[in-house]
């Protein structure tokens, strides 16, 4: 069985490492951060068998490397490591929310290696590093995957296998509609929510934190999230959704003319309307 390095010993790699390793995937699970404390608490806790203390030495033993840093540098780290492997069979993925700015970099130095395969799993948490790592993070989450047409198919069977033993439902599509997806189902929500937080926040006339229910914290779960890394997801995908927040918007904008206009009936057609639309995504969902 082959050996992995995981780069980026946080959440999401530190997931994967847990899972590869309950799924006995790998022989050997090796961690490398930028961060040497990360790293070292991954081993401390079990997430990884070592840490990998110098990446390119790392690189040169896997079979197998996850990418899981921040977007801006996904295009950098495959570069590093086309050049460390040469022409060696090795399999390398990523778990970045954003693919088409992370192959256009690819594309503009050099190509896209056949041996990477882009992916995306749709899981993870407002808690951040190893210590909130977790097995079963993965378990029956999507995760989408990205294949280009130099994308060489051994590479990807073994990558779509690995998740699926994670316990992930994989699916195929094309870079383009996974942005414009993961901009509606996932970067626009997140980006309403810090706005809708950021007006709780101001000036009102009683105190909101004593008439917060738990729709409120339902609503606003996901804008306990790191303001940083959602910069970066926010700014790699922009134009997506920004086309996606003009759509929703139009759509906010006719329920409020519903109400301003005191046209309960249409604005009734739409809530029900909206809630049909729910009740299908719940049971989505639980298929």
């Amino acid at each position: 069985m082959p050996r992995l390095l995981v780069i980026g010993t946080g959440l999401i790699g530190g997931s994967f490492a847990l899972a590869m390793r309950q799924a006995g995937c790998f022989t050997h699970i090796e961690g490398h951060d930028a961060d040497a404390s990360v790293t070292k608490r991954a081993r401390e806790l079990g997430v990884i068998d070592a840490v990998a203390n110098d990446e390119a030495a790392g690189i040169a033993a896997a079979d197998a490397v996850l990418i899981a840093v921040p977007i801006p540098e996904i295009a950098g780290l495959v570069r590093r490591i086309a050049a460390r492997v040469g022409h060696r069979e090795v399999t390398v993925f990523d778990v970045g929310s954003v693919k088409g700015s992370v192959l256009d970099a690819l594309r503009r130095d050099g190509g896209v290696p056949p041996w990477f395969v882009p992916s995306h799993p749709m899981a993870g948490s407002a808690q951040q590093g190893p210590d909130a790592a977790d097995a079963n993070l993965f378990r029956d989450r999507q995760v989408i995957v990205t294949p280009q047409p130099e994308s060489d198919r051994a590479s990807l069977d073994r990558v779509v296998g690995w998740w699926r033993a994670a316990g992930a439902n994989v699916v195929e599509t094309s870079t383009r509609i996974h942005d414009e997806m993961v901009a509606l189902t996932s970067h626009l929500p997140h980006l309403i929510a810090f706005a809708f937080m950021s007006w709780v926040d101001g000036p009102h006339s009683g105190e909101p934190r004593d008439f917060a229910g738990p729709g409120l914290r339902d609503f606003t779960r996901i804008a306990g999230s790191d303001a940083r890394m959602w910069r970066q997801i926010l700014a790699e995908n922009r134009a997506a959704v920004l086309a996606q927040y003009d759509g929703w918007s139009a759509s906010l904008d006719t329920l409020v003319e519903h109400l301003r206009h005191g046209r309960l009936d249409e604005l009734e057609n739409v809530l029900a309307s909206a809630r049909a639309a729910r009740g299908r995504l719940a049971d989505r969902s639980n298929d």
